[in-house]
């Protein structure tokens, strides 16, 4: 996300991955020309929130430039954002960031939890709907699509939607469930995804 979002404004400011190397350097961020290339190529897989500051402040743009675009943002395993959503939070006045800090005992993750809930991003997680795709060899937004034409959310909250229905469960027991639930949910969603039935998309 922040690789491709890096290429675009590094080549709209006319400089090379050398250019902005030199650049970044004059603002505290040792960066070498092969690490620039490995950020825009994704082979990068996460970058700090304090870096993302230096970054953003060496090429003169606000940080949420640096999560332009939709899908979603990952911040921890457990954790993730709509970009919209991330954006809406880094784009919080300083002062929202302050309080959040109070709250928070200064940690970057629970800036961004409490400063997202005051400003109501919704915070949503993808792992079911990216584990789903990769299964059937779709795209991941096919199948974040399809679930929000059929159930109004993503497939990953309607599983949570269905086993909190459920009641007070064991960790065990939950996630014999989870498993169940997202074997049924998969065959509901797989009429509505590209191609519809197929083969390799059986479910255990």
């Amino acid at each position: 996300m922040v690789g491709e979002n890096l290429r675009r404004l590094r080549m709209d400011l006319g400089l090379t991955q050398d250019e902005l190397s030199l650049l970044l350097k004059q603002h505290g961020l040792g960066w070498q020309r092969s690490h620039i290339a490995a950020i825009e190529a994704g082979n990068r897989e996460s970058i700090e929130l304090d870096t993302a500051v230096a970054l953003a402040r060496a090429l003169d743009v606000p940080v949420a430039e640096l999560v332009a675009g939709d899908g979603p943002v990952q911040l921890t395993l457990d954790t993730e954002f709509t970009r919209a959503g991330f954006r809406e939070v880094l784009s919080q006045p300083a002062t929202a960031w302050t309080e959040a800090a109070a709250i928070s005992g200064r940690s970057a993750l629970r800036f961004i939890e409490a400063v997202g809930e005051r400003s109501a991003a919704k915070q949503v997680s993808f792992q079911a709907d990216a584990e789903l795709a990769a299964r059937l060899g779709v795209k991941p937004e096919d199948v974040y699509h399809a679930a929000e034409r059929l159930w109004g959310h993503n497939l990953h909250q309607e599983r949570d939607r269905r086993i909190a229905e459920m009641g007070e469960m064991s960790a065990a027991q939950r996630r014999a469930r989870r498993g169940h639930i997202t074997r049924q949910l998969a065959k509901e969603l797989l009429p509505h995804l590209p191609g519809g039935k197929s083969a390799n998309a059986e479910q255990d």
